[in-house]
């Protein structure tokens, strides 16, 4: 699948911005990144993803790439909107959250597009043969 290169690309890309932020971030005091769940959907399932897109290469793991960048997304506006809201400003936080933000963006436009086209050799799925047979009254 030629066409998931820039997914994985972007994935691996993700995950290092993701560890750069997740190592800024805690060294601030109050932070709230060290739950468990956040930790493995920030770095175990795009890891996941990167391994399902590379070994089986199915388009179902690029749909589930864009699925997870949509939540991502949304938890990076959530983020963006949260720190630009507080008196003091983390101007470095800020700016790694909105390259994930556009990193993920990307993911949800190259996923999607390498999603809903087919490979050159793979044919469309044939129409259902329809029933013409009538129930018999008998």
């Amino acid at each position: 699948m030629p066409t998931s290169r820039p997914v994985i690309a972007l994935l691996v890309a993700l995950i290092a911005l993701e560890s750069l932020l997740f190592t800024v971030e805690s060294s601030f005091s109050g932070s709230t990144i060290r739950a468990g769940i956040l930790l493995g959907f920030l770095f175990g399932l795009p890891t996941l993803l990167v391994g399902g897109l590379v070994f089986i290469r199915q388009h179902w793991i690029v749909m589930a790439a864009v699925m997870y960048s949509t939540i991502a997304l949304a938890l990076d506006l959530a983020t963006i909107v949260q720190e630009a809201s507080q008196t003091s400003t983390r101007p470095l936080i800020l700016v790694l959250t909105v390259g994930s933000s556009l990193l993920n963006f990307l993911i949800m436009i190259f996923g999607g597009r390498c999603a809903l086209t087919f490979r050159p050799d793979e044919r469309p799925p044939g129409a259902p043969h329809p029933n013409l047979q009538f129930p018999s009254s008998s």
